[in-house]
């Protein structure tokens, strides 16, 4: 038996560790020590560990487990008041991205399906690295930080379903676009079926044993299960962890069973996603026309935020200035953009050549985003909240 597994395991989270304390200390997101350290170790640099279904097993529970935990960060409480403006600014922020990413993606390819997945790939923020680059600059509490963090949840919600309906959708025949809504439709009669039992269930299980084991145990099984159901009605299973995490994180022990499941998922799961990601990254031998498109649709991934969530927020009364903090913060690509190239290219929805370039300018709007976010709040006097 080949036991290479366990290496490639090890080296895996040692140098994800690594790579993301370094990234820390000059502040940058984690997330990106894990890419980069996918790509030291992968086939364009090192090439000591290799892709293999073991490390895409578990970077498949890394995605379930990253989305669970994505939807109980969402605390429906907190947002409700300014719900109108959070949507407002969101959605704003989903449109003219899609837009954008289809009209400027045919300087690379004239593919409709193709440029409907460029459009596709640059809607959804990442909450995560978000929240990581304000608290950081100590602008959670502002009317920035609140709006920004409010839209982002917004945007994951809006950016899960138009992903999945988009890597679902696969034709655009009238015939396959009407099943797949029907299919949205019946399972979200289930989510709110079975959401109402697990949630009644869930606070019984809080009164018959507080803050126990069981509590995080039952959670997981139940993101497992909703999403395989999600996987067996055609559906993306990530949408089905994230309607259980926003369930579970709603609860009174939602914080204890985040706090329980978070450390398993960042001590293994994530950083073997992120890792496997940059395995991925299996060439960056493009021509030169194709590293411009590169340089000019990352341009465009991060212009696209700025001008769709700082338009929502012009429209909600903010001022010019925080309107262009707003949609700078909500310019950070992470997670679901990951998980969307991920799968696509396992149904073969797009090229290995395609996935890298993505995948490159992911990195690039990673790296950029939050150094734009520095540099928007340091001539700017902290607003109270």
């Amino acid at each position: 038996m080949d036991y290479k597994y366990l290496l490639d395991l090890g080296l895996i989270i040692l140098v994800v560790k690594l790579f993301s304390i370094i990234t820390g200390k000059i502040h940058m997101p984690k997330v990106l020590g894990g890419l980069i350290a996918g790509v030291v170790l992968g086939p364009i640099m090192l090439n000591i560990v290799q892709p293999s279904l073991t490390i895409d097993v578990l970077a498949k529970i890394g995605v379930i487990l990253i989305m669970f935990l994505a939807g109980m960060e969402t605390s429906l409480k907190k947002f409700i008041p300014n719900t109108k403006k959070f949507v407002i600014i969101a959605s704003l922020g989903v449109i003219v991205p899609f837009l954008f990413g289809v009209l400027f993606s045919r300087f690379y390819t004239t593919d409709f399906s193709l440029n409907l997945f460029f459009g596709a790939v640059i809607t959804a923020t990442s909450v995560s690295i978000t929240v990581e680059s304000l608290i950081e600059l100590k602008k959670m509490k502002t009317s920035v930080g609140m709006a920004i963090l409010g839209a982002g949840v917004v945007d994951d919600v809006i950016g899960v379903i138009f992903l999945t309906f988009v890597l679902n959708g696969g034709t655009l025949s009238v015939a396959t676009v009407s099943m797949l809504f029907l299919k949205i439709i019946l399972f979200f009669i289930l989510a709110i079926l079975i959401g109402f039992i697990l949630f009644k269930f869930m606070e019984w299980l809080e009164n018959r044993l507080p803050h126990t084991e069981e509590l995080p145990i039952f959670s997981l099984a139940f993101a497992f299960i909703f999403s395989y159901i999600a996987e067996s009605l055609g559906l993306s299973g990530i949408i089905g962890a994230y309607i259980v995490g926003l369930i579970v994180g709603n609860t009174k022990t939602g914080n204890f069973i985040r706090n329980k499941i978070d450390v398993l998922v960042y001590t293994i799961f994530a950083p073997v996603f992120f890792a496997s990601i940059g395995l991925k990254l299996t060439t960056i031998s493009f021509s030169f026309s194709v590293w411009c498109f590169i340089i000019f649709f990352t341009f465009i991934t991060i212009l696209s935020k700025i001008i769709g969530n700082g338009l929502g927020a012009k429209l909600c009364g903010y001022r010019n200035k925080s309107c262009i903090q707003i949609g700078i913060g909500m310019a950070t690509r992470g997670e679901v953009a990951l998980i969307m190239i991920d799968e696509a290219k396992e149904l073969g929805l797009i090229n290995s050549e395609v996935f890298s370039i993505i995948l490159i300018t992911i990195l690039l709007v990673t790296l950029i985003t939050p150094i734009l976010l520095h540099i928007s709040f340091s001539t700017k006097k902290e607003e109270k909240k």
